[in-house]
Parts: C-alpha cells; structure tokens; sequence
C-alpha cells in the first residue's frame, strides 16, 4: 500500500517525516487572499507560491497563510532536512469559503468544516489525481494524545472522502455524492509509544531548542504555536497571545465575526460568544501566563483537532 505522511508543520508531524519515511510527504496549506496578511519574508512567499503552482495552480496566485508564516518556513527547512520532496497543496482560501454561498456561519466547535474544506479536501483531490488508489496515511497524533484519536475517529470518517458528482434541478442542495474509499490512516507515535517530550527531545538535540525564545542555534524553527492562528480550539489565552505575535491575522479573524449575509451574522467563532475583538483589547493581560511558558517551556498548540 502506498503511503503518505501528512504534514501539519509542526515539530511532531516533522518527527515523522524524519523517522517514518513515505512514498509521499505533503503538506497542505490554509490560505487568506487578504493582503493585510501577506507572507512577509520574500523568499519564502516566492517558495510557497512556486510549490503550491506545482500542483494546485487554478486557485490564482498564493498570498498569505492562516497559519505562522513561520511554518511555511519550517517546511522549506525541513525538505533540506530529510532529502525528500514535501509536496503542498492547497484549496480555496477562508475568504473563498466564508464568501461562498454555502456557508452562513462561521466554523466553530459546533460548526467544524474548515479542516474538511481547505485542508483535507486539498490532500484528497492531490491523491485522486496523482494516487488513485487506497494509501496509508500517517497522521501526527503522540501516545499522550490519546484523546485526540479518540476524537478523530469518533468525529469523522476517516477512510471516505464524499464529493458532489452532480445537482438535482428540482431544488437547492439537492446533490448526488459519490464516497471514496480512498485511505487507512494509521498513527505510529502512538503504536511506537511516541510522546511530546520524546519529540522535543529529539529537536533539541538536532539544534532545535523546542520553543525556547532566547535560543539561536536552530535547524528548524517551527512556529511558537502550530496550526491556524485563529483556530476556535485554541484557548482565550493562547488566541491572545496570537494576537501578539500575529497582529494581522487575528484582526482579520476578528473583522470575518462582522460579516452578514442576508441580514444575518455570520456569528462567533468560540461557542462560548466571547468576541476575538475581545481577546484583541486584552491581549497583554490575557496571555500573560502562556507568554511566559512559551519564552521557558514553549507551548504547544492547544488544539483539539488538527495535528501538530
């Protein structure tokens, strides 16, 4: 069986990469059009738009990342570090999907549909055309994640991929699906008793001081906090701190909860209906503490459902 290794940009799908070689290594991309946003550091945005034009090129020209630009960065590193191609792909951006007709409300805990749409349909559409056939896929879940898996499993189907193959004319949303059967997903640092600080113990010793800020002897410097910066699994306080470190695309997460459509909002990303505008204006105070053990300790995506 083909295998495939699918890489978020954190250090432990990296791990994998390192240790569990595949046939294919990709990484996908959540993109924003919007170019307050925009990659800051040239050479990476030209990298970045070289890879994703290799094999998503009808989204139009990439422009910036919901994620820490520096994960774009670490995934350039980390090619040079194993050897092998890391393929990136892409969908449509967040701006595409929260302007599309389809969507009324924006994702959330109760409304998880980003991952499926700008991530995983991205990876599935790269393997229908280039695989075609049901692979292994890695995904970077820790033994100390149990709970994780269990929520993976239990909150999707991770083998079936379902894509409209046509529309009914007799009324909206009314479509045909056709279901692909199309990979076993298996998790080998839990089978291999894999946990965080066996992960950050490697990167340490590979001249990675796993997100220690007063380091600056590093390979690979993967962002402080993994994963979308505005991602509703997040904490207040982690949010907060993204706000911090990543000004821009917190206030476009903040600007998205002002969007109406027919006269409707479009709602909050937290369930709990605290405003990102919120988390903004008080930002100093709110992520105080996860400041402070990000600069001793580092910190870890607190999210609850994409790997690191």
């Amino acid at each position: 069986m083909v295998t495939v290794n699918s890489i978020s940009g954190g250090k432990t799908s990296a791990y994998i990469a390192v240790h569990y070689p595949a046939d294919y290594e990709v990484f996908s991309v959540v993109c924003l059009d919007d170019v307050r946003c925009k990659v800051k550091d040239p050479s990476v945005l030209l990298y970045a738009q070289a890879k994703l034009e290799k094999y998503n090129n009808r989204y139009g020209q990439f422009i910036a990342t919901a994620e820490d630009d520096k994960t774009l960065k670490a995934m350039m590193d980390l090619e040079q570090y194993i050897g092998r191609e890391i393929i990136w792909v892409r969908g449509l951006s967040y701006d595409d999907v929260l302007n599309s007709g389809t969507q009324t409300r924006l994702p959330s805990w109760a409304r998880r549909y980003c991952t499926e749409k700008m991530k995983l349909a991205a990876i599935f559409e790269w393997w229908f055309y280039n695989i075609g056939e049901k692979c292994n896929m890695r995904i970077g879940f820790r033994f100390d994640e149990f709970d994780r898996m269990e929520r993976f499993f239990n909150n999707s189907d991770p083998a079936n991929f379902k894509i409209p193959v046509s529309c009914s004319t007799k009324g909206q949303r009314l479509q045909k699906h056709q279901i692909f059967n199309w990979r076993f997903v298996s998790m080998p640092l839990i089978k291999n008793v894999i946990t965080k600080d066996v992960v950050n113990s490697y990167w340490i010793a590979n001249g990675w001081v796993g997100g220690n800020l007063f380091e600056e002897r590093r390979k690979i410097e993967f962002p402080a906090i993994s994963n979308c910066v505005f991602c509703f699994h997040k904490s207040i306080e982690t949010l907060a701190a993204e706000a911090i470190l990543n000004p821009e695309k917190m206030n476009w997460a903040a600007e998205a909860e002002n969007i109406t459509k027919n006269g409707k909002s479009m709602g909050k990303w937290l369930d709990s209906l605290v405003s990102y505008e919120y988390i903004i204006n008080n930002a100093e105070e709110l992520a105080k503490e996860v400041l402070y053990e990000m600069k001793i300790l580092g910190q870890s995506c607190d999210s609850g459902g994409c790997h690191d």
